[in-house]
């Protein structure tokens, strides 16, 4: 992932299941030229084919996540290229092309790992014995949640049997838990302030959904607003992280 100053691009080097490379822009600003942004992105796909020359796709995104297209609205949206292996130049296209069409030569998997040579990556038995690794040890947590919520209350009760002090204990907790209750809810005892705040909560929940379901096409617009706000917040954010690391 590379700053630009009016936006940040980030590639996906290929691999076998995806035999080009995937090469994004995102612009966190909401005002911008798409015809500087469709240059901006046939530049960006001729300096990774000489640095990959590996057959590539690029796209642009604005703020919100949504895709930008060639020179405005309703133009193409996907540029892709690759190197001629004939002349060593540059092929450039706006349109997605198929397999068929890109230079098989530069899809294989030792082709591949020539290129990306110098890119850190990770065998496919590395990653799958980490995830075996995880999954064992979230099998453990799984089983010493079973054992505290199902095994324990059986052997309470089993103990009890045989031990009338125990079963003393838990009747008086029982009670006491029954009486609790009781307090709550004839006014005897005075509900804490986490009570309080989860019973404004649950009010403001119901108010809430009163409202929305008097008007739905409001409560839709609503989301979309908080979505495409969210996005914009979380697009701004990537690129001020970026660009701060890439000054620092």
């Amino acid at each position: 992932m590379e700053h630009r100053g009016n936006y940040y691009v980030t590639y996906q080097p290929a691999d076998l299941r995806a035999p080009f490379a995937i090469i994004q822009l995102t612009l966190p600003q909401d005002d911008y030229d798409a015809t500087a942004v469709s240059r901006a992105m046939e530049q960006e796909l001729d300096a990774w084919l000489r640095r990959y020359p590996v057959p590539a796709m690029v796209s642009a995104f604005d703020a919100k996540d949504d895709l930008i297209g060639a020179h405005g609205e309703g133009g193409e949206p996907n540029l892709m290229g690759y190197i001629d292996p004939q002349s060593g130049e540059v092929v450039q296209r706006w349109e997605l092309l198929r397999i068929e069409e890109l230079p098989s030569e530069q899809m294989g998997a030792e082709y591949l790992a020539r290129v990306y040579q110098s890119i850190p990556f990770r065998l496919q038995t590395e990653v799958r014995e980490k995830a075996l690794r995880e999954a064992r040890t979230t099998g453990r947590v799984f089983r010493l949640i079973v054992f505290l919520t199902v095994v324990v209350p059986v052997l309470i009760e089993i103990i009890s049997l045989g031990a009338t002090w125990l079963a003393h204990i838990l009747a008086a907790i029982s009670i006491l838990t029954g009486l609790y209750k009781a307090g709550k809810a004839m006014g005897w005892l005075k509900p804490s302030q986490r009570d309080k705040q989860k019973a404004d909560k649950d009010l403001k929940m119901k108010h809430y959904f009163y409202h929305c379901e008097r008007n739905s096409e409001a409560f839709n617009r609503l989301k979309i607003e908080n979505f495409e706000r969210e996005a914009i917040e979380r697009t701004r954010n990537e690129a001020e992280t970026i660009r701060k690391n890439a000054s620092g």
